[in-house]
């Protein structure tokens, strides 16, 4: 009978096995991505409106101080034209330099033709366009709303250099005013001037009629009153008057005076129909120089105020 308690000597020549390993799994899917996506950088403010959209033409940059809280010094321009569904469009940009910030859109508006010409004009009343720009932005929008209207180019143009030397030689004739100095801006000639008795310092501006004007027009807080020429009470005024009357076929006046102020300011504005040497019609200015900025007489103020 074998001992049950004696050791098997052959056991030891038994190699042990060998651990059980982790065997790859060949199906599993690998591991997921967990990151969150990378967000695009915002859009800028054309690129939001990136809507084919064309510009016509920018306004004059301006600066200022806007009293909220505190003074915040800023800059704005305002930009003009189309989308390309034809629909006339003005947007309005404005930074503050403090923050030496890019421009960023401040709005940005669909306009009707009258809406979108009203602001042309008012543009042009602070002297942030000019005529050329006015009349190509219009023509423009013209095209777009009234495509079978003939362009009335020749109301917009501003001065040859031969009627320009026209102008000039008729107010070097006006032997009632002196000290004459002179001043081509925008389609617009101007004469800056004294009476020869008093010093009375006179403005003499002149261009020609645009197709949406001041002298057709109503403009916010101004009266308008049509005036026989020899009703014009002022001296100076009326010499100006006399000299365009000889030079023209015909002449009427309109009295503008302004309701919003207490000194209450007056403006004459005189359309000269057949003046010699100039083609079409001839829109004459007459009155103090501080006082034409008060009037919505487009392009005239040139005090770029």
């Amino acid at each position: 009978m074998k001992n049950p308690f004696r050791k098997n000597k052959t056991a030891k020549n038994i190699p042990a096995p060998e651990p059980v390993r982790d065997m790859p799994v060949e199906d599993a899917e690998p591991a997921q991505n967990i990151l969150p996506p990378v967000e695009e950088a915002p859009a800028t403010s054309d690129e939001a409106h990136d809507d084919g959209f064309t510009e016509w033409r920018r306004s004059r940059t301006r600066g200022g101080v806007e009293r909220r809280e505190r003074n915040d010094f800023f800059e704005a321009y305002s930009v003009y034209g189309a989308d390309k569904d034809g629909k006339l469009i003005c947007r309005y940009y404005h930074r503050y330099p403090e923050h030496e910030r890019d421009f960023g859109l401040t709005y940005d508006r669909t306009l009707s033709l009258e809406d979108f010409n009203r602001r042309l004009l008012a543009e042009l009343d602070k002297g942030d366009i000019d005529l050329d720009d006015y009349r190509f932005c219009m023509e423009n929008a013209e095209r777009l709303h009234a495509p079978n209207t003939e362009p009335e180019t020749s109301v917009t143009n501003g001065f040859t250099d031969e009627e320009t030397a026209v102008l000039k030689n008729f107010c070097e004739n006006i032997d009632t005013l002196k000290d004459k100095t002179y001043l081509t801006v925008g389609g617009v000639f101007q004469c800056e001037c004294e009476s020869v008795v008093g010093d009375d310092r006179l403005n003499i501006r002149f261009r020609k009629p645009i197709k949406y004007d001041a002298y057709s027009a109503d403009v916010p807080g101004v009266s308008k009153e049509p005036v026989n020429g020899y009703d014009i009470t002022d001296l100076w005024i009326m010499g100006v008057y006399n000299r365009l009357r000889e030079n023209c076929s015909s002449c009427s006046v309109t009295l503008l005076s302004s309701q919003w102020s207490t000194e209450k300011e007056s403006l004459y504005l005189i359309m000269a129909e057949g003046f010699s040497g100039i083609d079409g019609r001839l829109l004459t200015a007459v009155g103090n120089a501080d006082s034409f900025r008060r009037f919505g007489f487009y392009s005239l103020d040139f005090s770029k105020k």
